[in-house]
């Protein structure tokens, strides 16, 4: 009778390990294809600035390989007070940036952020710009989600 207890006990321990095991796997290949879903962001850099500088601008590419479109919402980063997604158009002539509250980044596709077009307005500095290293940024997309990353100072190549 012990001998019974002890193997259906052995045995309901096993069942349970089993199939924890497998909610796992389940749980990590859910991650993974979520991960693989993600909007990533790519080639990030800060435009370098004379010490005295208050501002300046940042550019990437943020690629949305799921199948449903992105919308980035706002960014932020400790090293700013104030971080805006601007685009740069022309009026009679004259190159003007205008405030974009919300970007799209359609599915399977790429949206850039490069001079003479989109870019982050970086302002109001907390303390000087760097002259190199690297600055963390965070973009804020419309369902919620968040992605960080860090951009070089310095325009790559350079």
């Amino acid at each position: 009778m012990k001998l019974t207890c002890l193997f259906r006990a052995g045995l309901l321990a096993l069942l349970l390990c089993a199939g924890h095991g497998a909610q796992a796997e389940t749980t990590q290949a859910e991650a993974k294809a979520s991960d693989a879903e993600s909007p990533a962001v790519t080639d990030a850099w800060v435009r370098r600035v004379p010490p005295a500088a208050r501002m300046t601008a940042g550019y990437l590419r943020i690629h949305n390989p799921g199948p449903e479109p992105v919308a980035i919402i706002g960014a932020g980063s400790p090293f700013f007070g104030s971080v805006e997604m601007h685009g740069t158009i022309t009026v009679d002539g004259m190159s003007r940036m205008r405030e974009h509250e919300r970007l799209e980044v359609p599915a399977g596709e790429t949206l850039s952020f490069e001079p003479g077009g989109l870019h982050l307005m970086l302002m109001q500095a907390r303390e000087a710009i760097p002259a190199s290293g690297e600055i963390p940024f965070t973009l804020l997309l419309e369902d919620g989600r968040s992605i960080d990353f860090s951009a070089s100072v310095g325009q790559p190549g350079s």
